[in-house]
């Protein structure tokens, strides 16, 4: 059986992420969808293909078609497209309360409009399949909205929805820079920020040790799901050093835990001792990031990978797929780590063990992507959009800081928006809950 899973596992890899089949599905989508007759099935059927969409031509061709029919002008047609076609009826109607999110500005009587940040996108469905019309307009008139996503691409059939129900600017926060073009390409009325969900860790969190002092070799922090592809570090572990130190931070995913790891590890052949840590806190995971001197992600496709960014502070050098479509791979230069080629992982992760000590990765983080960095560029952006629409502007947003979800890196500021909250609750509190101030990373 061990024999067979080392070929089945990496074929079953090879074909899911192929981009010839990816995008050969979204040509498929895309031509079942400009037939539909009925106008929810075509806006459902043509953001998947956008989705899968293969090349710039592929991404325009669907773009054109979305906007040329259904249009973002009618919500029914969205509402539709999401209720009849994605998961999020159910999920909402399991659980309708908003998680994840933050106000970040309180609207005010002069007309200076709040800011409320959400993060994944299920969370951007309790908002807009939650609150039915004319009630969504208190919020409009009152809120911005900054939509964060949590995987890439994200969800189209939603942000057309959010076209159809904001009046002003969408603003989303993407998880990858390469997805920008397409998103702001769905209608000039959405805007991206020049952040990622990644951008937004403090650093006075994590007391990195000295590179001499650091006793792990590689830790990798991913949960136990497979997309995390733990196989190809065991693959890689079979060819080096019996007396690396290796460990793995997960949680259980559905039909997966732990022992199904060092199953897998036995299988692909790794000789190390491992050691595996399932579902501890975050302040445990900072330390033992701050004990590694490389992070290792090996996902192909996801959103922003935190997890990443997080190892960036604790100083250690990060390591990735250099054909991930992962966010922060973006930010692996020769300051923070090296990006490894598909066919050499073990000669990769060897060569950057022995560059690692000549590297400044948590400096170059500091200076990058600290949340107070975030901050000044997230500022900046709505400040201006709220001048260029002649609003005003007298306050400025509060410092959120991801932990390993948006909170408040100030209690102060957390306390002064806490009407806002209250006032949010009373409206709507189906959706907003009573402790959303306090328990965001929910």
């Amino acid at each position: 059986m061990s024999l067979a899973q080392r070929f089945l596992i990496p074929l079953k890899d090879t074909l899911r992420y192929s981009p010839a089949g990816r995008s050969a599905l979204g040509r498929l989508n895309y031509l079942r969808a400009v037939t539909r007759a009925d106008p929810s099935a075509r806006a459902a059927g043509l953001a998947k293909a956008l989705t899968q969409a293969g090349s710039e031509a592929a991404i325009a061709t669907c773009t054109r078609a979305l906007s040329k029919s259904p249009g973002f002008e009618d919500e029914a047609v969205w509402l539709g497209a999401l209720e009849r076609f994605s998961r999020y009826p159910q999920l909402v109607k399991r659980d309708p309360l908003l998680t994840r999110s933050v106000v970040l500005k309180s609207p005010n009587e002069s007309g200076e409009k709040g800011v409320l940040l959400m993060t994944f996108e299920y969370n951007w469905a309790r908002l807009f399949m939650g609150i039915p019309e004319p009630d969504f307009r208190w919020i409009d008139e009152r809120y911005d909205l900054i939509l964060s996503t949590s995987w890439s691409p994200t969800d189209y059939a939603l942000l057309g929805l959010a076209l159809a129900r904001v009046k002003g600017t969408v603003f989303v926060q993407s998880c990858n820079h390469g997805e920008i073009r397409a998103i702001e390409g769905l209608h000039p009325r959405i805007k991206c920020l020049p952040t990622l969900p990644c951008d937004w860790i403090n650093p006075a969190l994590y007391e990195p040790k000295p590179f001499a002092e650091r006793r792990t070799d590689i830790v990798m922090v991913a949960n136990w799901g497979e997309f995390k592809r733990h196989w190809e570090l065991f693959a890689a572990l079979a060819k080096m050093p019996r007396d690396l130190k290796v460990v793995l931070i997960g949680q259980r995913e559905p039909g997966r835990s732990r022992d199904d790891i060092r199953q897998l590890a036995r299988v692909f052949g790794a000789h190390q001792e491992i050691q595996i840590h399932e579902s501890i806190s975050i302040a445990q995971v900072a330390a033992q990031q701050c004990d590694a001197k490389v992070s290792l992600i090996l996902t192909r496709r996801e959103g922003c990978c935190v997890a990443a960014v997080e190892s960036l502070f604790a100083g250690c050098a990060l390591a990735m797929r250099a054909d991930a479509h992962v966010g922060p791979l973006a930010y692996i230069n020769e300051h923070t780590g090296r990006r490894l080629r598909p066919g050499h992982i073990a000669e990769d992760l060897m060569t950057l063990l022995n560059e690692i000590a000549h590297m400044e990765p948590q400096n170059w983080a500091a200076e990058n992507l600290a949340c107070h960095v975030s901050w000044g560029k997230l500022n900046a952006l709505l400040k201006a959009e709220a001048q260029g629409r002649d609003l005003p502007w007298t306050a400025d947003i509060a410092q959120p800081q991801w932990r390993p979800h948006p909170t408040f890196a100030d209690e102060a500021e957390r306390e002064a928006l806490r009407p806002a909250y209250a006032e949010l609750h009373r409206r709507f509190p189906k959706v907003f809950p009573t402790d959303l101030i306090t328990e965001s990373w929910r």
